[in-house]
């Protein structure tokens, strides 16, 4: 299932000994992710670049090159090839799956036959760094990984070089929702290969050893009232439209919406954590956000599962959702804003936002009146996906930008003052907004104040404001009255 050739072919290849010796893997920039997806959907047979749970995605490389592409996620959740391998009860299953990654995609992007022995070079590369990498992203070990091979159309020949064990056959049944499945008959042979030495040892183990229990955090608690949750509902329902086909919708779009809102204001962030969220909920709270009842079982709900999440999220207007979220966070807080605190927050997993600069003047104005200069500026919007969320100090979301990908915070920020109501109001920014772009729009055109910080990363103001304060007068002291003297 997870390896694919490309048809590309490549010539003028080196020899096997110098290529193999410089092939190198490493995990993806976020930058990278477009392009990485891009060779998933268009070079490999599944055409699906999509993966659940835990994902990292790595790429080979051959002198800056790319050759090969692969991506790791969470292990499937029954197969009885493997838990009979791993000597698992249920129980056990349920409590271990974590400790285990799967290999879902691995494509190599030149032609097989100028590159031999690339494939199981590139598997034991990325096995030497997976369970550290695993480690490091999702704070927890990963002793096995296993994949699935297509057997009508590879041998598994990569994966027996490179040191993984055969299990046997699958039986051809694939997952669809939370309790479905479906009979492709078309079974996978199972490939597996521990990443330590006594791996297996510690999996089969009647207790588990202590660090090895630490799994994924628990989702968070909801962040309302279980019996608010009608309520918000009603909230959300006259204002929503469903982008979706009517063919084939199975979970009601204002249950889907009010889940992913409740989610994110928990502190989810990704459709792994918000499906995970969504799982936590007992039958009463997903009887009152109006989930789907379960077939045969009347008091019993089903919550969408994380392929359900992903694919509307590509499809629902993102600018639609956040003026919903504020509206609602309005009702919770109808107190009239004073103070509007501007909180930048990089998404590492998530693609930068479009360039938007050449069809945007407002944005191309702001970017020219920034003052920093550029080897102090920390540029991040051209490498993940940058959003600023304006609130008050009380955590009310009022607005949210995205940073397009040819421009920085500040630029995008000053530009989009002129949209928003800030006559009487008082913006707190960190130093990276303390720029004459940002000043002079609020002061002057406006008719707000401002409190921003100033440091070295703004050299000529840093300069100018200790020449023209004593530096025995810290900031924010009072100055001392004195008397009047004049007549």
């Amino acid at each position: 299932m997870s390896v694919c050739y490309s048809k590309n072919y490549k010539s003028d290849l080196p020899l096997e000994e110098r290529l193999l010796k410089d092939v190198s893997v490493r995990l993806i920039e976020p930058s990278e992710r477009k392009r990485h997806d891009e060779l998933m959907e268009g070079e490999h047979y599944l055409g699906n670049a999509n993966a659940v749970g835990q994902v990292l995605r790595y790429v080979a490389e051959y002198n800056g090159e790319w050759i090969s592409a692969l991506t790791f996620c969470s292990a499937a959740l029954h197969i009885k090839p493997r838990d009979q391998f791993l000597e698992w009860s249920a129980r056990e299953v349920a409590e271990r799956r974590h400790l285990i990654a799967q290999n879902s995609r691995f494509l190599i992007l030149p032609s097989t036959g100028g590159w031999p022995n690339l494939a199981s070079r590139v598997l034991k590369l990325v096995c030497q760094r997976l369970a550290g990498d695993w480690q490091g992203h999702f704070g927890h070990r990963v002793l096995l990984v296993e994949t699935f091979v297509d057997p009508q159309r590879f041998k598994g020949t990569c994966y027996k070089a490179a040191g993984w064990l055969a299990l046997g056959q699958t039986k051809g049944y694939q997952r669809r929702g939370q309790d479905y499945y479906l009979d492709l008959q078309h079974p996978k042979e199972l490939w597996v290969r521990p990443l330590e030495r006594g791996a297996l040892k510690l999996l089969r183990s009647k207790e588990l050893a202590e660090d090895l229990r630490v799994g994924p955090a628990p989702p968070p608690p909801v962040p309302i009232q279980t019996n608010q949750m009608e309520s918000f509902v009603d909230f959300l329902q006259p204002g929503l439209k469903d982008p979706r086909k009517p063919k084939g919708v199975r979970y009601p779009i204002i249950s889907i919406l009010a889940i992913l809102m409740l989610s994110v204001a928990a502190g989810c962030q990704g459709p792994h954590a918000i499906a995970r969220f969504a799982q936590s909920l007992n039958h009463g709270q997903r009887r009152r956000l109006r989930c789907r009842m379960r077939r045969g079982a009347p008091r019993q709900y089903d919550v969408p599962c994380e392929r359900t999440i992903r694919r509307l999220l590509k499809v629902i207007d993102a600018q639609e959702l956040t003026a919903l979220f504020a509206d609602w966070m309005a009702t919770l807080d109808p107190e009239e804003t004073q103070i509007i605190h501007l909180d930048g927050k990089v998404l590492k997993n998530a693609n930068p936002q479009p360039a938007r600069m050449n069809q945007d003047p407002h944005l191309s104005e702001a970017k020219a009146l920034i003052d920093t200069p550029p080897e102090e500026q920390k540029p991040k919007a051209n490498k993940a996906l940058t959003l600023v969320n304006f609130q008050t100090p009380g955590q009310r979301l009022l607005d949210q930008i995205a940073v397009p990908s040819d421009t920085n915070e500040e630029a995008a920020v000053a530009a989009h003052f002129p949209k928003m109501d800030l006559t009487g109001i008082t913006v707190i920014a960190d130093a990276a907004h303390t720029v004459k772009a940002n000043c002079l729009r609020l002061t002057q055109e406006r008719g707000s104040d401002y409190l921003f910080f100033l440091k070295s990363n703004q050299p000529k103001a840093f300069a100018k404001a200790k020449q023209l304060m004593p530096e025995n007068i810290p900031p924010l002291r009072p100055a001392r009255r004195t008397k009047n003297t004049d007549a």
